[in-house]
């Protein structure tokens, strides 16, 4: 499912109707080392992807990170679909996110949620604050199936300048029964030339699981980010 809304994203036509736009933000990440064992080569793509018509969104957000060393190591996905209704300093929103990992032999990981932000713009970027309340659905490969609530506590910084850009978005997202069960989900991104289609881009992800036998998953990548908006 998750592919085919990226695919779905990549060829939207735009709609021609009045307060209408469509942003693109993908970037294409990976990093290469030599071992003893071999050669370790991993492969990140993240997304954000928008489509707007008024104050009605859709957003699609991607992060998928394939390793190999040398056989696969890692296929870490986390997307969600976000609908919202968006105003100038606040929105609400319906969300939906998988999750799927083979290093913690996850099969599928639902959530589905509700919930609302406030943001603000200043001159030079942005600041968004947001919860949400979440029930989540986890089927484990070996491990009995987990079913619970989790809060869901969103912050994002985005500033601008002429010759990079910076983009910090961490969540925090505990169990309703108990803060040590908590999940931490993060990116942080500096991309080069951002006016251009085309920039370089240096990024960091971090995914952490306090319950999961594999807690933290963590790398630094280096690849090329492409944009593109159209409002109509």
């Amino acid at each position: 499912m998750i592919k085919f809304l990226v695919a779905l994203f990549l060829f939207l036509p735009l709609v021609s109707s009045s307060q209408t736009t469509l942003n693109l933000n993908n970037t294409l990440s990976g990093i290469s080392s030599q071992t003893p064992r071999g050669t370790n080569t991993l492969i990140n793509f993240s997304g954000q992807n928008s489509y707007s018509h008024r104050e009605v969104s859709l957003d699609l957000l991607t992060n998928w990170q394939v390793a190999w060393s040398p056989s696969l190591s890692q296929d870490e996905l986390v997307g969600s679909v976000n609908l919202g209704w968006r105003k100038p300093k606040w929105d609400l929103f319906t969300t939906y996110q998988y999750n799927h990992s083979l290093l913690r032999k996850i099969e599928n990981d639902n959530w589905i949620g509700i919930g609302g932000g406030l943001k603000r713009e200043f001159q030079r970027g942005k600041l968004s604050l947001s919860y949400a309340s979440i029930w989540q659905r986890t089927n484990y490969t070996f491990l009995s199936d987990r079913e619970l609530l989790r809060h869901s506590l969103r912050a994002r910084v985005k500033v601008d300048r002429k010759l990079f850009s910076t983009n910090i978005e961490y969540f925090f997202q505990p169990s309703f029964q108990d803060f040590g069960d908590n999940i931490v989900f993060g990116t942080t991104k500096v991309t080069f030339f951002p006016e251009k289609p085309l920039g370089l881009t240096l990024q960091n992800t971090l995914n952490y699981r306090s319950r999961d036998a594999f807690k933290l998953l963590q790398n630094t990548t280096l690849g090329i980010s492409y944009k593109l908006s159209k409002t109509k």
